[in-house]
């Protein structure tokens, strides 16, 4: 393929042929970018929100809410929609924390890049049963086993800047 034949094709095309948002018929990947964001979020007792997982990867597993970036979304649009949809509360202030690229941080291959964000919140509580099968709350030196992707690595760096 030619340089314009290529060009032609990535502006046709710009997120792939498979439409955003859809599975790929072949492989079964999702068609998304490949930026999550993370949140950590503690209550009055400075433990952190952990949902568990309802969906692969990793389903069973604790992780901080968060998800992969839309096509179109900013980060903090991102963390602020995902926030809402795995627990039912709303992010009252947000700041960006720190970013995380180790690539092998994702165990399907893929160089998801990281962006953890620190919030604050209101509402109540409230799983979404598609995204979350539990929400507990954890103190910091007390996580559970099974921490999903590199999201002990954020809060082992988060616990030294307290």
């Amino acid at each position: 393929m030619t340089k314009d034949q290529i060009t032609i094709t990535w502006t046709k095309y710009p997120n792939g042929k498979i439409p955003t948002g859809t599975f790929c018929p072949s492989c079964a990947r999702y068609n998304v970018r490949c930026s999550t964001v993370e949140v950590i979020m503690l209550n009055e007792r400075k433990e952190v929100l952990f949902i568990r997982r309802a969906a692969m990867p990793q389903q069973g597993w604790w992780s901080l809410p968060g998800g992969y970036v839309d096509w179109g979304e900013r980060l903090e649009q991102t963390a602020k929609r995902e926030v809402k949809e795995e627990t039912g509360l709303d992010v009252s202030t947000i700041t960006f924390f720190r970013l995380y690229d180790n690539p092998a941080r994702d165990l399907d291959g893929r160089q998801n890049i990281g962006h953890c964000f620190i919030a604050t919140y209101q509402g109540v509580l409230t799983a979404n049963e598609e995204e979350a099968t539990d929400i507990q709350w954890f103190p910091l030196h007390q996580l559970p086993e099974n921490v999903a992707f590199d999201h002990r690595t954020m809060l082992d760096d988060y616990a030294k800047t307290l």
